[in-house]
C-alpha cells in the first residue's frame, strides 16, 4: 500500500506544470496554458484563450457604422407660389395641389371670333414668362362663354379661343408638351347670365395649372 501511494504522488508531481508562463497566470490549472494560448508576442489569433486576449476583447465583432441619412429632396417649386403672377392673375389654389389662374384683365376676342385683341397680348406674354420657368408644371387653357347662343356653338367657340391663347403661350417660350386646351362653353359660369355684367364675367379664359 505504501508503494502505491508513492507511485501516485510521483505521477501528480510530474503532471503539474512548473513553466514560468503557467506559474505567472492566475487561476492556473495542472495543464500548461501554453497549449491553449495561440499568441506569439500577442499577435492575437482567433480562438486564443489567454487572459490578455480575453481582457482586451480582441475578437469582438466590429460594429458596422450607421448608414448616412439620405438627403431630403426639396419639393419642386410651384407656379402658384410665384409672386410675379400677381401682376396679371388671381390665383386660386385647390385641395389637389392644382391652381386656377384667372386673368385680372379679361382676354378679349373679336365678336364671335377666336382672334385675340392686341391689348390682351401683353398679359399673355407676361404670363408665359412666368410659366416657362416651371418645366414641372402642366398648363391647360380653359375657355368659357356666356349662355347666349347654341350650347354646341359655345363649346366650339370657347375651345377655339382657348387654343388661340395656348398657341400664344407656346410662341412666347412655354414648352408645347406642357400646354393643352379645353372649351367648356357656358357649363361653368362664375356669375349670373341674366345681366350684361354677369355675362361679361362668364366670357373668360383661365389657366388650370397642375404639377406633373
Amino acid at each position: 500500500m505504501k508503494k502505491v501511494m508513492t507511485v501516485l504522488a510521483a505521477a501528480l508531481l510530474l503532471g503539474a506544470c512548473h513553466c514560468s508562463k503557467c506559474t505567472n497566470m492566475p487561476n492556473r490549472s495542472n495543464t500548461c496554458a501554453q497549449a491553449s494560448c495561440q499568441c506569439k508576442k500577442h499577435h492575437h489569433k482567433k480562438g486564443c484563450q489567454c487572459p490578455k486576449c480575453q481582457k482586451e476583447g480582441c475578437f469582438k465583432k466590429a460594429e458596422k457604422p450607421a448608414p448616412a441619412p439620405k438627403p431630403v429632396a426639396k419639393p419642386a417649386p410651384k407656379v402658384a407660389d410665384d409672386a410675379a403672377l400677381a401682376e396679371v392673375a388671381h390665383v386660386s389654389k385647390k385641395a389637389d395641389n392644382s391652381a386656377v389662374l384667372s386673368f385680372k384683365e379679361p382676354i378679349n376676342f373679336g365678336h364671335n371670333s377666336d382672334e385675340i385683341q392686341p391689348e390682351s397680348l401683353t398679359q399673355i406674354k407676361k404670363t408665359a414668362n412666368v410659366l416657362k420657368k416651371y418645366p414641372n408644371a402642366h398648363v391647360r387653357v380653359a375657355g368659357h362663354t356666356d349662355s347666349l347662343g347654341h350650347p354646341d356653338y359655345n363649346v366650339d367657340l370657347s375651345e377655339r379661343r382657348a387654343q388661340a391663347v395656348a398657341k400664344q403661350l407656346v410662341n412666347h417660350g412655354v414648352a408645347a408638351e406642357n400646354v393643352s386646351f379645353i372649351g367648356y362653353g357656358a357649363a361653368r359660369p362664375v356669375a349670373t347670365n341674366k345681366t350684361k355684367e354677369g355675362r361679361a364675367q362668364n366670357r373668360r379664359v383661365e389657366l388650370e395649372v397642375t404639377n406633373k
